[in-house]
């Protein structure tokens, strides 16, 4: 799909009730280039500083969605998805969806096996991500 295309879907998507996603990033400078692009693109975003608190405000927030860092203080990306697919319906079947630097093939089976969703490396493709995101959440 083409960016134009992208836009457009995900702005019909938004137009009756915007779609809410959650940033769990303990770099706030990564956290903030995400929340921009994903509020331009009219979602709904909070962002969570850690693990923990990521799991914390899926209760809260209830978003559609999840963008989970790896590596985070208090508790990693792997245990705050392991723990949210613990969590009863709906919030264990959410999408979330694994941003990271790491390249590792270990690093991509290690995020399968906590239940992530998808996997993309930093600096993200934001096209691939949009379109990504379209596919779970309509």
């Amino acid at each position: 799909m083409t960016i134009e295309e992208v836009d457009l879907l995900i702005f019909e998507l938004n137009k009756q009730q915007k779609k809410k996603i959650l940033v769990v990033e303990d770099n706030m400078i990564n956290a903030i280039v995400l929340k921009k692009i994903l509020e331009s693109n009219h979602f709904e975003v909070s962002v969570a500083e850690d693990g923990k608190l990521g799991v914390e405000a899926t209760l809260t927030f209830h978003p559609d969605l999840i963008l989970m860092d790896i590596n985070m203080p208090v508790m990693n990306g792997y245990e705050s998805t392991i723990a949210i697919r613990n969590l009863e319906s709906p919030f264990n079947t959410i999408p979330i969806f694994a941003v990271t630097a790491e390249l590792s093939p270990e690093t991509i089976e290690k995020v399968k096996e906590a239940g992530m969703n998808e996997y993309f490396p930093k600096p993200v493709d934001v096209n691939e991500l949009m379109t990504t995101i379209l596919n779970y959440i309509k």
